[in-house]
């Protein structure tokens, strides 16, 4: 049966989350299925090159806030007033949001409105305390996710069908805003997987520098990172560390590696292009993303998909596709001295090296866009 489908989303052309990777995913999958797809997204997002033929484009002034979580509020309201302009010429079977608080002012307007959930912090709110120990800023965040949770208690109940992207995610919802199991499903993120083509038997993994990836940094760990590399620099004193990506407190990080005497070891490198990012997962001799929370983390499928040892920590959705000591290795969030040691016994262990590599990248292959796809058709029956 073919479908008629728009995709909402905050990202397309730039990546700088798994939103704007999964948006990528779906378009282009579902186009290939020979759906009839539509995509709505922020005036800076469009880019006519890699979209497909025949899919139609709707674009919303740019939002407010470009470099801060709260993008989404703007952006809620100029989705929903471009829905409710085009769904009166247009008829959509679904509407699917790729963050579903985006949603806030459209969502109970269509009876196919379907939105992502990429994350679980503001559903499991932590007491102060908490934040004040991990957190920079610690009581701007508490206060945004006393918010977000709020926001999230309106508008989640109200769509028809709520995507988690781990099964941690969605119990956290699930017992947070007392949605009905009916209407709360859970599907893993996905990566193209024709992007990641790489020869695990001429791998090197005896080079290359350690790397890290990701926004929002304090909450992805680079503090424990950054701490953890003082043991590993003793040892391995020309070991590089790659940081991709940025963060409104990234001067913070750079003042920190000066106080630890490891400034020559780091290098911040910002945001790159999704290409360049691909050839650092060949390049690097180790993944390693120490996150306080993350719900899923499309950023470790990535490395794993490029045959690239891979170290996180046992939280959220994580421990669902990576096994400790199999494909990945797994320490305590906020604990310096137990990354460092991972990090040491990959470095020091070229068969421990070459096995995670390669198990991570047969794991990798389950998290396609066909995967992905086979779960969003199910969500999008039980609506039709």
């Amino acid at each position: 049966m073919t479908i008629s489908v728009c995709i909402v989303t905050q990202q397309y052309k730039s990546i700088i989350s798994g939103i704007g990777l999964h948006a990528r995913c779906l378009l282009s999958g579902l186009s290939r299925a020979g759906h009839k797809v539509a995509l709505l997204t922020q005036a800076n997002q469009y880019n006519a090159k890699g979209i497909p033929e025949g899919v139609e484009i709707f674009t919303v002034p740019n939002a407010f806030w470009q470099n801060s979580q709260a993008r989404w509020i703007p952006l809620a309201w100029h989705f929903a007033r471009k829905l409710r302009q085009i769904s009166a010429v247009n008829h959509f079977d679904i509407v699917h949001f790729t963050d579903a608080r985006e949603a806030f002012w459209f969502a109970g307007h269509h009876p196919g409105i379907v939105g992502n959930i990429n994350d679980y912090y503001a559903a499991h709110l932590q007491p102060f305390s908490y934040y004040r120990r991990y957190y920079y800023d610690a009581e701007i965040r508490w206060l945004y996710y006393l918010f977000l949770h709020k926001c999230e208690q309106k508008v989640l109940p109200r769509l028809r069908a709520l995507i988690a992207n781990s099964e941690y995610t969605r119990i956290a919802i699930k017992q947070a805003y007392k949605i009905d199991s009916s209407r709360l499903f859970k599907c893993f993120k996905c990566i193209d997987l024709s992007n990641y083509n790489c020869d695990l038997f001429s791998r090197d993994y005896t080079d290359g520098p350690i790397l890290f990836v990701g926004g929002n940094m304090q909450r992805k760990g680079l503090t424990t990172l950054i701490q953890a590399s003082q043991l590993v620099v003793a040892e391995y004193p020309s070991i590089k560390f790659y940081i991709v990506g940025q963060d409104t407190k990234i001067n913070i990080f750079q003042k920190m590696v000066y106080q630890l005497g490891v400034e020559n070891n780091f290098e911040f490198l910002g945001w790159i292009s999704n290409e360049q990012l691909i050839s650092l997962y060949r390049q690097a001799r180790i993944f390693v993303m120490p996150s306080l929370m993350e719900a899923f983390g499309v950023a470790l499928l990535e490395a794993m998909a490029c045959g690239t040892p891979v170290i996180a920590t046992r939280v959220g959705g994580i421990p669902e596709f990576i096994e400790h000591g199999n494909n990945g290795l797994l320490v305590e969030p906020g604990n310096p001295e137990e990354l460092a040691n991972a990090l040491l016994s990959i470095l020091k262990d070229i068969k421990l090296a070459t096995h995670l590599g390669r198990q991570g990248r047969l794991t990798a292959q389950c998290f396609g866009i066909e995967q992905m796809l086979e779960c969003t058709y199910r969500v999008y029956r039980s609506l039709l």
